[in-house]
């Protein structure tokens, strides 16, 4: 299951909102302001990774930050 649902409409919502989309610090404080529950979700979803992470081998999910610069990439690169 998908961290953020309906990922891909949010980040399009984001966007359209945004006054530079070449901006990605905007779009971060934006998605913040707007969807503060999915941020809430990113950051837990990240601190139960790195809490099941015993062995320090490492989890699949970015730092919170990062996941929100993926999201932003992948979202220009859709534009």
């Amino acid at each position: 299951m998908s961290v953020v649902t309906k990922k891909e409409e949010k980040v399009n919502k984001v966007f359209d909102s945004m006054s530079n989309i070449h901006d990605m610090q905007e779009f971060k404080n934006i998605f913040m302001e707007m969807y503060p529950d999915d941020w809430k979700r990113i950051i837990s979803t990240y601190n139960k990774e790195e809490r099941k992470d015993t062995k320090g081998k490492g989890h699949p999910m970015p730092k919170p930050e990062i996941y929100l610069s993926n999201m932003y990439k992948v979202g220009l690169k859709k534009r």
